[in-house]
């Protein structure tokens, strides 16, 4: 009771992070620029929005509706029809909430509209959101899957554009991932991928066209992908690819257009930074080590010290100001200065590039000076021949043994990876079982009382649980050792006739 104690409080107070890291984009596009109290509100709002295919399904089979949305069940002595309203009360109340809080945030230089059209413009907002989230509620873990099952890992680094915004800043990230070697092209996403951004960009019309663009960006190579959303960019492929890659994007888009965080107070600041961004790259000459926007940046690490959001959000910011005031002082990005051209290629198949370093430190030692430098076979004595002979072959042996020790480490990352895979697929196993009983329970439901079906079900599988557990009790060892003891005991009664 206690575990469950403290992650129900966990959750509850980590509620208001989640809702706004999930949908926070969406209520920037639809409610522009807000406090962090209202965009918690307003991220509800299109939380329950995304929640509506539930309210409608709850109009058609209301009880069965609430039994899996409250995990309650509700009597039958309800009305059926009572819970129907309720559904329907809630199904008009989201789409119309959702119509005005869009209105109410208006600019005020919009043109004024009909009080009905004010209201109805949240339907058209609430079937876009809840087909984009169904989509990718569905798409999201096949790919985390297939992306597992490849061996490859992921990353997401959330960037807020507009439309504007948007091709811009693919462009320039994938200009400087390929700088560095990563030889990304452009392709064509699939349509898991394009399918939430064109309902949005239909459904949700002006709202959400400032902030869906018409194409979507995708890049990809032989072991990296790199997907631009409106929200952020996805990186899948190898493990060093992925981190590596994530350190350039995040190096790169602090000076560009976009936000790197969800919190408005967060934003503010992240726009002084651009601000400073900008004046800076007019004249990079002229303006390094200017005194004016040394000060500016000092100002903006005070304004850190009193930002009041979360960590998350604080170390992005913390980032960005210590990238600025590098840039200021007149030296490069830390990751930008290295030279492409001189760095050692960035792959996960460490194995491989660890022995091929191994036989050429081999080859080096076997081939560089000695004391038959310069001497060929012929002219060695047999004492010098048989000691080049002995240290070559030591270093053969010795190369061998770390070919080992390297050879041994990736398969023991082989078989963790492999452990982990099979633990997530006897965790869905369990899940996918215990769905089943439900889904008999709810069947039998509909012939029996509620309660009638949980036992019938429940004593089924008691029932085959005890079988199991007697048939495998009935398979224990009852005399440990059985033949080991009989052998010593015939072996000591041979002993004592030949001593007799």
């Amino acid at each position: 009771m206690a575990i469950l104690q403290a992650l129900l409080a966990l959750l509850t107070k980590s509620a208001g992070k989640i809702i706004n890291a999930l949908f926070g984009w969406a209520v920037h596009a639809l409610f522009g620029q807000t406090s962090s109290k209202q965009q918690t509100l307003l991220s509800g709002l299109v939380a329950a929005a995304v929640a509506w295919p539930l309210l409608v399904v709850g109009i058609v089979a209301p009880k069965m509706a609430a039994l899996v949305l409250t995990f309650v069940p509700i009597p039958n002595w309800v009305p059926s029809w009572i819970v129907r309203l309720v559904w329907l009360a809630l199904a008009l109340i989201v789409p119309l909430a959702l119509g005005l809080a869009i209105t109410a945030k208006a600019p005020a230089e919009s043109t004024p509209e009909p009080t009905i059209k004010r209201l109805l413009r949240g339907f058209p907002i609430t079937i876009g959101l809840a087909a984009a989230f169904l989509i990718m509620f569905v798409s999201v873990p096949i790919m985390r899957v297939v992306t597992m099952v490849r061996g490859w890992t992921s990353a997401d680094v959330p960037l807020v554009t507009d439309a504007e915004a948007y091709h811009r800043t693919a462009t320039q990230t994938v200009d400087v991932l390929n700088k560095h070697g990563f030889r990304l092209r452009a392709a064509s996403p699939g349509w898991w991928v394009t399918a939430p951004t064109r309902l949005l960009g239909w459904f949700g019309g002006d709202a959400f066209r400032r902030y869906v663009p018409a194409r979507l960006e995708y890049f990809e190579s032989s072991d990296l992908t790199v997907s631009f959303y409106t929200s952020g960019a996805l990186l899948q492929g190898l493990r060093q690819k992925v981190t590596w890659g994530h350190g350039l994007i995040a190096e790169t888009l602090a000076r560009g257009s976009g936000f790197l965080t969800i919190d408005p107070a967060a934003q503010k600041l992240e726009s002084q930074i651009r601000r400073v961004w900008k004046v800076y790259e007019e004249e990079p000459v002229a303006h390094q080590n200017a005194p004016r926007l040394i000060e500016r940046v000092g100002d903006i690490a005070k304004e850190l010290t009193e930002l009041d959001v979360p960590y998350d959000e604080w170390s992005v910011i913390y980032r960005q100001v210590l990238q600025l005031d590098r840039a200021v002082r007149g030296q490069r990005q830390m990751l930008d200065s290295l030279n492409p051209q001189e760095e050692v290629a960035v792959t996960s198949e460490t194995g491989g590039r660890q022995r091929e370093d191994i036989r050429e430190r081999a080859r080096e030692k076997i081939s560089g000076p000695g004391p038959s430098v310069g001497k060929s076979a012929a002219d060695l004595s047999t004492g010098e021949l048989i000691g080049e002979i002995t240290g070559q072959v030591g270093l053969l042996a010795r190369m061998q043994i770390d070919l080992a020790k390297t050879e041994l480490q990736a398969d023991l990352r082989a078989e963790v990876a492999m452990a982990s895979r099979l633990g997530i697929a006897a965790l869905s196993g369990f899940v996918t079982v215990n769905l089943l009983l439900v889904t008999a329970v709810l069947a039998l439901a509909q012939r029996m009382p509620a309660w009638s079906a949980g036992l019938a079900v429940s004593s089924t599988t008691l029932t085959i649980a005890a079988v199991a557990g007697l048939m495998g009790w009935s398979k224990r060892v009852r005399t440990p050792l059985e033949r080991t003891r009989r052998t010593l005991k015939e072996d000591a009664q041979w002993t004592k006739e030949r001593l007799a």
